[in-house]
């Protein structure tokens, strides 16, 4: 063992494991710089207000173009002006009714440049059921459930082509525990769902991932406009005892979105109410 210099073997040995290190370390940060989801078309509905808004900033964020789509084209504009953009960064406006299939067909058929769709569009009339006319009943499920199978069907073709893609819909609790005077909204979120695992089954073995976020009581336009007793009775029973924010529904959607075995998955954000 003459003239065998230990201590240079062993800072060799050790030289492989730093080197991973410093490479992985640096692949992270740069990972981190570009943002999880650079490089990705991304369609966002309902991206002018709550959960749907919330989406579209975190995905900008991570680097993704965005398609914005909503009803209301100044708020269209406002969000778009606030987002950030760049070189390989670029974000464009759809303004128009999501519960039209020709909204669908005219726009969005035959794309092939979209990777991730995600549907946050949703509207809901509080009522009993027996005082709710035919029309709002419509309305309900045309934008929640009709919208969202129609998005699914267009854009969906052509991630198939590419055997890829994934898309992320927006449902609530309320489809899975059912609530007073709610009976339309309830009946399009539990279609949602329905719907979210029967697309899961089809796309999947076609490299299409459909998954499902089931939020629970986040703060947005429609629990502001609860009543202060049922806002006091709805955190009573939620057992981490707040509301949740829209930012909560934004990383799961970044989850799904980025998360290659995620396929059929139903994600309760509820802070535990579904549990109680």
């Amino acid at each position: 063992m003459k003239g065998l210099n230990l201590s240079k073997i062993h800072s060799l040995s050790k030289s492989p494991a730093l080197f991973l290190q410093a490479s992985s370390k640096q692949y992270s940060t740069q990972t981190s710089k570009l943002g999880v989801l650079h490089g990705k078309k991304t369609i966002i509905t309902g991206a002018s207000r709550g959960i749907g808004l919330s989406i579209a900033e975190r995905f900008a964020a991570e680097g993704s173009s965005l398609v914005l789509v909503a009803r209301n084209t100044t708020s269209l504009n406002k969000l778009l002006s606030s987002l950030p953009s760049g070189p390989t960064q670029g974000h464009e406006i759809v303004a128009g009714d999501v519960g039209s299939e020709d909204f669908w067909t005219s726009n969005f058929r035959g794309r092939k440049d979209v990777d991730i769709l995600v549907n946050a569009a949703g509207v809901t009339f509080v009522s009993p059921f027996l005082r709710m006319g035919g029309e709002k009943m419509e309305a309900v499920l045309r934008t929640n459930l009709m919208g969202t199978m129609f998005g699914c069907g267009a854009v969906g073709r052509g991630m198939l082509g590419r055997r890829d893609g994934c898309i992320v819909n927006v449902a609530s609790l309320l489809g899975m525990k059912g609530g007073r005077g709610s009976a339309a909204y309830v009946a399009s979120k539990a279609g949602v769902i329905g719907f979210t695992r029967a697309l899961a089954a089809e796309l999947g073995e076609k490299g299409t991932r459909v998954n499902v976020i089931v939020p629970g009581y986040i703060e947005t336009d429609m629990t502001a406009a609860m009543t202060p007793e049922a806002r006091s009775d709805a955190l009573d029973a939620i057992p981490l005892k707040r509301f949740g924010e829209a930012s909560d529904i934004a990383d799961a959607a970044v989850f799904l979105a980025t998360n290659k075995y995620a396929n059929n998955c139903v994600l309760n954000l509820d802070g535990g109410l579904s549990a109680v």
